[in-house]
């Protein structure tokens, strides 16, 4: 059941990732229309358009890890035997979890320093500091979770479904 409802998140997501593309990518036209018919458009498009940008990144990159989706360099790799293939995968698992875990745990300890102090991010429109470490914490901790799932399942990232 729990893991259930973890699929779902990570798969919505990926979705609501997905879907704040189309708007951020309707928001520039109407802003670029809006400014090339000399009416004013919105000055907080920009600051808006990169705080969705982050979140879309974050939010799809776990289940772009699921899919095995995120570019993976395979050149050596393909070339080890076997057993040495299989440890390379391991370690590289390791790596990511060990790295992913860190600015996990970094941007959330920084996010709720940015809490405690009510610090805010001045642009054209204001939003709270913490939002942007709280969404950088979610995203490294999810594809943390992603890669332990793999390691603990017994599988190696192949990065098989980044190649076109």
């Amino acid at each position: 059941m729990l893991v259930r409802v973890y699929d779902r998140i990570i798969t919505g997501l990926a979705v609501t990732g997905g879907i704040s593309l189309v708007a951020i990518t309707i928001a520039i036209i109407i802003d670029v229309v809006l400014r090339n018919t000399g009416f004013r458009p919105s000055q907080s498009t920009s600051a808006l358009v990169e705080y969705v940008m982050l979140y879309s990144t974050m939010a799809a990159a776990p289940w772009l890890v699921r899919k095995n989706g995120h570019v993976a360099i395979t050149s050596f790799i393909q070339r080890l035997p076997d057993t040495l293939r299989l440890l390379a995968g391991r370690a590289v698992l390791i790596l990511c979890i060990t790295i992913l875990g860190l600015l996990a745990w970094r941007s959330g300890a920084v996010g709720l320093e940015m809490l405690a102090a009510r610090s805010v991010d001045m642009r054209s429109i204001n939003i709270p500091s913490w939002v942007l470490y709280a969404m950088l914490a979610g995203g490294f901790g999810l594809m943390t979770l992603e890669f332990l799932r793999m390691l603990l399942r017994g599988e190696i990232y192949t990065g098989n479904e980044a190649s076109h």
